[in-house]
């Protein structure tokens, strides 16, 4: 059995002590490091320090082109037409894991591995791979649109782990960073300035009308649309004497729609540009607990599928189903499809 893996490297803990883990197992560990924008500096050096301390190779590889064509330009251009997209979900499969997979295949190494909290499975049903819920820190759902081969490839070395009991054990073992605090911020946009990133990049949005629904009216002027989101109540810059939702856009007239009534209670949701895992594509109903963004607890819905498009009616109505944002669909601890919003309903 060719014991080698490919494991991509962030100078973090949790790749660090996967690192330390897979070793352990008896995996000869080669390290990567994706340069995928300028702010690489500090992550690098640190993936370095533990590559050297664990003795263990470390490759870098320069996606920064690739990175700006398909992540830059899917974020810019979301918020440009009023979505709230997710970069993580888009550039795992397409940048990140891809290019793992990549050099695995280029050094000779069946597996490739990296620090999500996160398992693997095989539907003997469908007979499809799948991603796995971890128990804590769960990050299943930045992995829903990974491909059937890279799920067959991939090892998460952390999943049944605790980050605490993690920071510890890399600590004892002499990993240096053992008490790197997380990265909590969008990776290109350390300022987390989202709206000066998309302007610098698109060109600067114009000001327009706050309408008001219902009263059919104007209340205000914004300052472009990229900067609100469905379901804001904060930051708006204007005051009408109690609280005022955003609910929707109206491109063609820049507009921002408003309601004073809290809106985002939606019933269900259509989803497009499905990616199925241990769910079959031939499937054309199925009942599920569906994540509508990363922090969302799950909620029970009812599914239809055609046409590679996902209609949800949920068991009890949820709050702030955004467009852009990505509907992930679990059986207890099974990834089973998931979809990018288009609407909520």
């Amino acid at each position: 059995m060719n014991k080698s893996i490919i494991l991509g490297m962030s100078g973090g803990v949790d790749s660090s002590y996967a690192a330390s883990i897979l070793k352990s197992e008896g995996y000869e560990v080669i390290g990567a490091y994706c340069i995928m924008h300028e702010f690489v500096e500090e992550g690098l050096a640190d993936a370095k320090k533990v590559a050297d301390s664990l003795k263990i190779q470390l490759h870098t590889i320069d996606l920064t082109e690739k990175f700006d064509k398909i992540v830059k330009s899917y974020f810019a251009e979301s918020y440009a037409n009023a979505k709230t997209p997710n970069p993580c979900i888009v550039c795992n499969p397409t940048v990140k894991f891809k290019s793992l997979c990549d050099l695995a295949d280029e050094l000779g190494a069946e597996k490739i591995a990296t620090g999500h909290y996160a398992g693997t499975g095989f539907d003997e049903k469908s007979g499809r791979y799948y991603i796995k819920k971890a128990a804590y820190k769960d990050q299943s759902y930045m992995l829903c649109r990974l491909t059937q081969e890279q799920i067959s490839r991939v090892v998460f070395p952390l999943y049944g782990t605790e980050k605490d009991d993690n920071r510890k054990a890399a600590a004892l073992t002499g990993i240096p960073l053992s008490d790197k605090p997380d990265s909590q911020e969008i990776c290109f946009i350390p300022d987390k300035d989202y709206a000066k990133f998309i302007e610098n990049r698109i060109g600067k949005f114009p000001e327009g009308e706050f309408w008001l629904e219902g009263e059919d009216k104007v209340v205000g002027t914004h300052k472009g649309l990229i900067h609100y989101t469905v379901g804001q109540r904060k930051n708006l810059g204007i005051a009408l004497g109690e609280r005022i939702y955003v609910k929707g856009f109206d491109i063609p007239k820049n507009r921002v729609i408003l309601s004073r009534k809290d809106v985002t209670d939606n019933s269900g949701l259509t989803c497009e540009n499905i990616v199925f895992q241990a769910l079959s594509p031939e499937t054309e109903s199925f009942s599920s607990d569906v994540k509508i963004r990363y922090a969302h607890k799950g909620a029970a819905a009812v599914s239809t599928v055609s046409e590679n498009k996902i209609r949800t009616v949920f068991c009890e109505n949820q709050r702030a189903v955004t467009p852009g944002q990505y509907a992930v669909y679990y059986d207890g601890d099974k990834l089973l499809c998931a979809g990018e919003i288009e609407n909520n309903i």
